[in-house]
This record gives structure tokens, C-alpha cells and sequence, in this order.
């Protein structure tokens, strides 16, 4: 009891400090909320939550780690309705501040046309971006596996939905 009260002291003593902390588990509302104030990992969230939406389905060939980060996920993808404009809309915003992520998926979603217009410049573009930004992913795809493009833009967003979901969301 003593040990939970000086842990839970400390934790407030850094929220009040102005320290950056990460958020436990956020419900949907409050990654909304950080992503209308800017935040770029809370607007790829978003991006995420709606690409993937409630009952997505992995497939057969889906892998333990993505069934994990499915499975942790589920809270908030409860009742979302699955829609790739809108993953794209708040995708674009997390792009445009530099999340890398963010970036590989627009990509690919302009490569496909999945929520965006088809665009190859466009997708050219943001690979680009995140091949700069230190994603080997962007780097194969613009590089020796352009040839695999098409294919990978098809795995990507799911792929990174999963991952940018299991990231921990940080506030000040």
C-alpha cells in the first residue's frame, strides 16, 4: 500500500513538473483529442484505428507478433467503421510533421489508391520522405526492390497500422 501511494506520488510529482510522460492504454477520445492539438503519433493512430477497423481480419498468413498487436488493439477499434478516407486525412497530417511511419503508409496508400486518388509521384514522394527519415522499408522500395513496389504497397498499411498502434502515445 505504501510502496503504491510513493509510485503514484512520483508519477504526479512528473505530470505536474511538465515532464513527458507516456500515456497508459488511451481510449479512443483521448487519442482524438491529442491529434486535434497536433500530435503526430496520436493522428497516425487515428489513421491506424480507421484503416484497420472493427473485425479486420489479418488473414492466414499474418504473423504471431501481428496477431499480438491485433489483439491489444481491439479495445479501440471497437465500433469503427473501417474507412480509408479518413485513415488517409489523418495519416497525411502525421506525414507532413515528419513521422516516419506515417510516411511509408501514405506512400503506399498513393500507391494503391486505397482512401487517396492513385498517385505514383505522390507515393514517390513519401517514400522518399521516409527513406530519409531511416526507413529501410522506403529504402528497399525505392531501391533494389522497386520491383516489388506494387506488392508491398498492398502489406504496408496494415503492417505499420499494427505497429503504430502498439506505440506508446507521449504527452507533456
Amino acid at each position: 500500500m505504501v510502496k503504491t501511494l510513493k509510485l503514484l506520488l512520483i508519477g504526479l510529482a512528473f505530470a505536474i513538473s511538465g515532464n513527458v510522460i507516456a500515456l497508459e492504454q488511451p481510449g479512443y477520445q483521448e487519442i482524438l483529442q491529442l491529434a486535434e492539438q497536433g500530435n503526430a503519433l496520436a493522428q497516425a493512430k487515428l489513421g491506424a484505428i480507421y484503416f484497420l477497423g472493427d473485425n479486420v481480419d489479418l488473414g492466414p498468413k499474418a504473423r504471431f507478433k501481428e496477431k499480438s498487436r491485433l489483439k491489444a488493439a481491439q479495445p479501440l477499434l471497437k465500433n469503427i467503421d473501417k474507412d480509408a478516407k479518413k485513415a488517409a486525412q489523418w495519416f497525411q497530417k502525421a506525414a507532413s510533421q515528419g513521422l516516419m511511419e506515417a510516411e511509408i503508409v501514405l506512400a503506399a496508400l498513393y500507391d494503391s489508391g486505397v482512401g487517396v486518388n492513385l498517385n505514383v509521384r505522390e507515393a514517390d514522394k513519401w517514400y522518399k520522405r521516409a527513406a530519409d527519415h531511416g526507413s529501410g522499408t522506403a529504402k528497399a522500395i525505392t531501391g533494389k526492390y522497386k520491383g516489388k513496389r506494387l506488392q508491398a504497397s498492398k502489406d504496408i498499411p496494415q503492417t505499420y497500422a499494427l505497429e503504430i498502434l502498439d506505440k506508446k502515445l507521449t504527452t507533456k
